[in-house]
């Protein structure tokens, strides 16, 4: 379909649906210009022909109702069936030869309905960018970009560090657990080097407190933690905990934790007082009844158990009531091989695909194993040298793995930020942090240990052992 205007010599082509269908935009409030009661389908195209930062609009015969919008058609909203079945939607169609003016003088775009002057120079209309070709609607939360001028500066959205356009103050974490100004405690509002965390189904950190030798649960929105496991004080009973180093949190609110001093694997029940040996021997070895110092653990549903043996390298499974385990990941003997691991210091288990990602702190990458597939591992994330680019990690000691798009996200403790490698991605992108730079500030990280989503992967958390705090990032 084609609208004309002879006065301007300008035309736009259009791509129209069938009938029975509306546009439903991602943000009616960005995206939507106006409506009017009009007589007909053609005189609504006219109307968003004659609106110059019109790109859609929608027209319902029944109602006579015409809706113009801004924006993409394709990345900023759907076209869905619509309660009549008498509307449809049109979209202009945009080409590289209608910007070819781009940047020269504004007597070649003089009636333009694809460029304004500004400066003398023919730029693109309002909310719209140049990618090369042509000018593109600008980008909203959350969506890639490469610089800030793709995204809409009116919403005060840049592109942020992590390659999103957003908000600045986005950048900006809160802490949830701990002192906010670092320093260490025993109280129970604060910590002493938060080696890991977890989170419950109901949003609650909870924290493996190393040095203080207990797991502290902190409720949402309180700085108050509560003792769930562990007395405070170092001792190998069975309530009491040496040197926490793992966590995890079933869906009955039971929990596990490494105790790594003790080389066990301890179960919590919901609100008991004392915990029961689940794995290990209580001394440190390297059969496969033993273990030395866990990094990190996950239970999956059928309560197996999957943990780093850290100085072992290698990564064991015990299943429940089985004192022996089987090795899922590593040799048991340190090396850079497909089968190797060096120093693995955490863990994530994707049960649904039976993929077991695994920090490969000293080998600097992330591995992936099928398991019950194949006992080599894939390099996932990192394995190009220790180092700061954005293909590369240093001591990667924390990870974990979104339920929602696969995408991997890992405490880069070397270099003091926060990676996230999408699925199949080459390389990472930045989301906390700012790299080598070490500062002690609400946007930056020092010493990251652990980090974890939340149940709906909208926010990060990270223990960042260094300031002994636990901090919440917002996600996009």
């Amino acid at each position: 379909m084609d609208c004309q205007s002879s006065s301007l010599s300008w035309q736009s082509s259009m791509n129209l649906s069938p009938s029975g269908f509306q546009f439903l935009p991602i943000n009616y409030q960005a995206l939507f210009l106006s409506q009017t009661n009009i007589k007909s389908f053609i005189s609504c195209a006219q109307t968003c022909h004659s609106n110059s930062n019109c790109r859609i609009f929608d027209y319902d015969d029944q109602s006579l109702l015409c809706r113009l919008f801004e924006g993409n058609i394709i990345t900023m909203g759907s076209i869905v069936a619509s309660s009549s079945a008498q509307s449809r939607v049109g979209s202009k169609m945009y080409y590289a030869k209608q910007f070819i003016n781009l940047s020269q003088s504004c007597l070649l775009c003089e009636g333009s309905r694809y460029m304004t002057c500004i400066n003398n120079t023919c730029q693109c209309e309002i909310h719209t960018y140049f990618d090369g070709s042509i000018c593109q609607s600008q980008k909203l939360l959350g969506d890639a970009c490469m610089n800030s001028t793709e995204c809409r500066s009116d919403l005060n959205y840049t592109c942020l560090p992590r390659q999103q356009c957003g908000p600045p103050s986005i950048q900006v974490g809160t802490v949830v657990a701990g002192n906010a100004n670092g320093t260490s405690g025993n109280a129970l509002t604060t910590l002493y080097t938060p080696f890991a965390l977890t989170i419950g189904i109901d949003n609650s950190v909870y924290v493996c407190d190393f040095k203080n030798n207990r797991v502290l649960k902190f409720q949402e929105g309180s700085l108050t933690g509560s003792l769930v496991a562990g007395t405070g004080i170092a001792g190998a009973a069975t309530n009491q905990l040496n040197g926490p180093t793992g966590i995890y949190i079933d869906t009955s609110f039971n929990i596990y934790v490494a105790d790594s001093y003790n080389y066990r694997i301890m179960f919590w029940k919901k609100n008991s007082s004392y915990g029961v040996q689940v794995a290990g021997t209580g001394s440190a070895g390297n059969t496969l009844s033993s273990f030395g110092i866990v990094g990190g653990m996950f239970v999956d549903s059928q309560k197996n158990i999957y943990l780093c043996d850290t100085y072992n390298n290698r990564i064991m499974r015990f299943s429940p009531n089985i004192t022996n385990a089987t090795i899922v990941g590593g040799t048991g003997i340190a090396g850079s091989g497909i089968q190797q691991l060096n120093t693995p210091f955490s863990l994530y288990f994707d049960e649904v695909n039976s993929y077991l990602y695994v920090a490969d702190t000293n080998n600097q990458r992330i591995q992936r194993y099928h398991v019950g597939v194949s006992i080599n591992g894939t390099t996932v994330a990192g394995g190009n040298g220790q180092g700061s680019g954005s293909n590369q990690l240093n001591t990667p000691f924390g990870l974990c793995v979104s339920t929602i798009n696969n995408d991997i996200y890992i405490a880069d403790t070397g270099n003091n930020r926060v990676q996230r490698w999408s699925f199949g991605a080459t390389y990472g992108v930045t989301i906390i942090g700012n790299g080598a730079i070490i500062r002690n500030d609400s946007t930056s990280v020092q010493g990251s240990m652990d980090i974890r989503l939340s149940i709906n992967g909208s926010n990060l958390f990270v223990s960042e052992v260094t300031h002994n705090r636990i901090w919440r990032f917002q996600l996009i």
